[in-house]
């Protein structure tokens, strides 16, 4: 029989404003996911556009030298999106005092509770949880950001107790970041050691449509022989959605009329907003599409100048900008990319507009 069960690694542990910080994994049985809190308080005037996974540079399962899991916060909330089908719960919050939470699961399997794969501390020596993170990246901290020595680490292991030695693992990791050029083609050099469950791709560029910057994306092996996937990236966004139905996520905006808000949904999005608290007010959102727009916000008909809490449902697609690429069926190894068949495998990525900032990662599966 097997048990399932959550166990802290750390509890609330309160950090520094930046640095980081290592934790050992002293469990023996098999992992299926790790679930993570990071969350901080918003400073006395406000805290917009600032979401706490800015301020983590990068959640690491290290063993030694061997790195198996690298990504940062928006790489894990949004890939983890598209392996749930849904949006983990994000507290987001922009309003003064109040605290904003990421939550950061990271799975090993291809579904939380996966026996066949899963992480077998037994295998490793001595695995730790590395975090890195800065609560200035989004601004200096002040009554603009957050209020100091607020940040709080959480880290929990959800445990398959009994169960089977598992075949192997995921491992994700942030593989390449560029900035795009206007033109022209990024080539990167994909790894052909373990099998690809699958390709993920982020990319970011204030006040444009969502992925400007890259216009195609190609994977070419064993110098052009074959090519498994060669298509624009209009094209396969149309795609995502016949798989996935729109994301969806609670977000509380805190504004004057004109503010410019960002949900974290950046493709298509659709804000439904409304004025929290009483009183003659109209809240309105453009709905461009662009994953950010100007807000209309008045009261008793005139353009509101005092911060004003709107609350929104957000609808849409591209958790922070990213997109997945899976290979095959998720659920069947058999589907998945066979690297390990091919001299070479390359990730070809036309560029279409400049200073994007680009990111890639990769989804392998890495057996015991």
């Amino acid at each position: 029989m097997t048990l399932k069960r959550l166990s802290y690694i750390e509890n609330a542990k309160t950090l520094a404003d930046s640095g980081e910080y290592t934790m050992d994994i002293n469990i023996r049985d098999p992992i299926t996911t790790l679930w993570i809190r990071f969350k901080a308080q918003n400073g006395t005037t406000s805290n917009k556009a600032n979401p706490p996974h800015a301020a983590i540079d990068s959640i690491e399962l290290i063993d030694g030298s061997d790195v198996l899991v690298s990504l940062d916060a928006y790489e894990i909330v949004s890939m983890a999106a598209y392996k749930l089908g849904f949006l983990p719960y994000q507290e987001l919050t922009e309003v003064a005092g109040n605290e904003q939470t990421a939550v950061l699961p990271i799975f090993f399997g291809r579904f939380p509770g996966d026996q066949q794969y899963a992480f077998d501390p037994t295998r490793f020596t001595n695995p730790q949880i590395r975090i890195k993170w800065n609560l200035a990246n989004g601004g200096t901290i002040a009554a603009t950001t957050w209020v100091t020595a607020t940040a709080k680490l959480t880290v929990i292991a959800e445990i398959m107790e009994g169960a089977p030695a598992p075949l192997g693992f995921l491992t994700q990791k942030e593989y390449y970041s560029f900035t795009s050029a206007a033109s022209g083609i990024e080539y990167v050099d994909l790894p052909v050691d373990y099998p690809h469950r699958g390709l993920f791709i982020r990319a970011s560029k204030a006040a444009t449509y969502f992925m400007a910057g890259i216009g195609n994306i190609k994977i070419t092996a064993d110098q052009g022989k074959f090519i498994p996937f060669d298509m624009g990236t209009v094209e396969y966004l149309r795609w995502l959605t016949m798989r996935y139905p729109p994301f969806q996520y609670k977000h509380e905006f805190w504004c004057v009329n004109g503010d410019t808000l960002y949900p974290i949904l950046k493709y298509d999005e659709n804000v439904v907003p409304s004025a929290n608290g009483g009183g003659d007010h109209t809240v309105q959102y453009p709905n461009t599409g662009e994953g950010e727009g100007a807000v209309d916000l008045r009261s008793a008909g005139s353009a509101e100048t005092g911060l004003h809490q709107v609350n929104a449902t957000v609808f849409g697609w591209a958790p922070f900008g990213g997109i997945y690429l899976p290979w095959g069926d998720p659920m069947t190894p058999a589907d998945w990319l066979p690297a390990g068949l091919f001299k070479s495998l390359r990730l070809e990525l036309t560029n279409n507009a400049a200073s994007a900032s680009v990111w890639v990662a990769i989804e392998q599966l890495r057996t015991y």
